[in-house]
């Protein structure tokens, strides 16, 4: 092929042969999803299916935005580093796939790379293949990549097509329990700017929050009796489970958390008759959430305090980072950590968590990708205020704790706000690490109030 028409960027070329078939991909999915959408929207009571379409949209748009950004304006970043870790998995596949599944079964590390890869495979990034959890996201990549080809740009759109499902899914959950209304609903699920934009692409955070969507869907759909495959739900359950675990750990313990609360409300709604037993199940769950918290944070205090600091680092070392610091910027918050006990943390979650809430602000914004993750804090504030003093605050917390959905959004919320105000230090970390708390805070700030809406209770066996 004439290299005239090939662009390279940081080792990931794009070819005019990959917008061919990415150009193929996006016609094929837009059929696919327009078909769905009309057959959907004829049904009797599927008038939510108008959104369908300019969801699959929204998604592969932002997939193509974040291509741009990372590679036509930065030059490359994590996200290029993932994909040439799983590129050059790919090629061990063909050349000794039995060396393929030991290096994906091993644990990587310093001066592992020899044992496999050569100069014919190409060595995996070594900042990428010395963090196991980094490493990770190549590893699945590479899986896709089997049957997708070295493609930068089409594995690009098939992630967003991905989340463009996913997120569907937790709409329609949303849809289910009935807690806000339908164009609400899509906007806090489907359309969130700075969501799209980071976990729609090649990185760790588009693997994160679909395993996180998968996770919310297949258990409500168990619990809710609505699964068409208890077995197949079991599955995906514990591989998005696993993938966290491999990933980004403590993202494993705020979506198992918050899911012990939330299906612990339908077990306090049970005895809502027996007001003794109700509140004694009400302090046990607290307890035991409690004292969970707490044991997370004993055992994960070192991890985060790690984890801090390896983002300071990944964020200001060019040659760890590839330049990552012209897309995260220098613009730091500081809380004032010292004491990274769990005492010590707990004493910082209130400021961590209004943190992660509630900046960056417009006025802190040095990039055009805070400025719209600023707008959108802006109307998260005025949202916030509206939930407050707007409408009848105490019965908007009684359908919260009524609703299991509900419960477990605010409490994934407040506890990936404090991980992720209390880790990221700078701007430009803190709104990627956020973003999937954006969705749930917002089906939290919009709820309607009583007069307006159905309860949940018809779904509780």
């Amino acid at each position: 092929m004439d290299n005239s028409f090939t662009l390279t960027f940081d080792h990931v070329s794009i070819s005019i042969i990959d917008v061919f078939w990415s150009i193929l991909f996006i016609i094929f999915i837009l059929v696919l999803s327009s078909s769905k959408k009309n057959k959907m929207i004829s049904i009797q009571g599927n008038k939510h299916y108008k959104y369908y379409l300019y969801n699959v949209y929204f998604k592969l748009s932002f997939a193509l935005i974040f291509v741009t950004i990372y590679l036509f304006m930065y030059g490359g970043g994590d996200t290029t580093a993932y994909y040439n870790g799983a590129a050059n998995l790919n090629n061990l596949f063909w050349e000794s796939p039995g060396d393929y599944w030991k290096e994906m079964l091993m644990t990587p590390g310093r001066g592992l790379q020899v044992l496999h890869f050569n100069a014919e495979t190409g060595y995996p990034p070594t900042w990428i293949y010395y963090d196991p959890n980094s490493f990770f996201i190549s590893k699945i990549l590479s899986v896709f990549m089997l049957f997708l080809g070295q493609s930068y740009l089409l594995l690009s759109l098939f992630l967003g097509w991905l989340l463009a499902k996913a997120s569907w899914k937790i709409y329609e959950l949303v849809l289910y329990y009935k807690i806000t209304s339908e164009w609400l609903g899509a906007i806090s699920v489907l359309f969130i700017p700075s969501v799209a934009f980071w976990c729609s692409g090649v990185s760790k955070d588009t693997i994160i929050l679909l395993s996180v969507f998968y996770i919310l869907h297949h258990t409500f759909a168990i619990a809710n009796k609505t699964s068409e495959n208890n077995k197949w739900s079991i599955f995906m359950i514990l591989l998005s489970f696993f993938v966290l675990l491999h990933t980004r750990s403590f993202m494993a313990f705020t979506v198992a958390g918050p899911l012990f609360i939330a299906f612990s409300t339908r077990i306090v709604k049970k005895y809502q008759d027996s007001p003794f037993i109700a509140n004694m199940m009400k302090l046990l769950i607290i307890g035991v959430s409690g004292i969970g918290f707490l044991f997370v944070l004993s055992f994960q205090g070192e991890e985060i305090a790690k984890v801090t600091g390896k983002y300071i680092n990944e964020a200001q070392v060019q040659q760890l980072d590839f330049q990552q610091n012209a897309i995260y910027g220098l613009k730091k918050y500081d809380l004032g950590i010292t004491d990274f006990t769990p005492i010590g943390m707990m004493k910082t979650a209130p400021l961590a968590i209004l943190t992660a809430f509630y900046r960056p602000g417009i006025w802190e914004a040095r990039s055009p990708l805070l400025l719209i993750s600023g707008l959108e804090t802006t109307v998260f504030i005025y949202l916030t205020f509206y939930f407050f003093f707007k409408g009848k605050f105490f019965e908007k917390i009684k359908i919260i704790q009524n609703n299991e959905l509900l419960m477990f959004s605010i409490t994934f919320a407040l506890i990936l706000g404090f991980f992720a105000g209390f880790t990221s230090i700078l701007f430009g970390v803190l709104v990627r690490i956020k973003a999937p708390l954006l969705p749930f805070l917002l089906m939290v700030l919009t709820v309607r109030s009583v007069k307006k809406h159905t309860s949940s209770s018809t779904f509780i066996p």
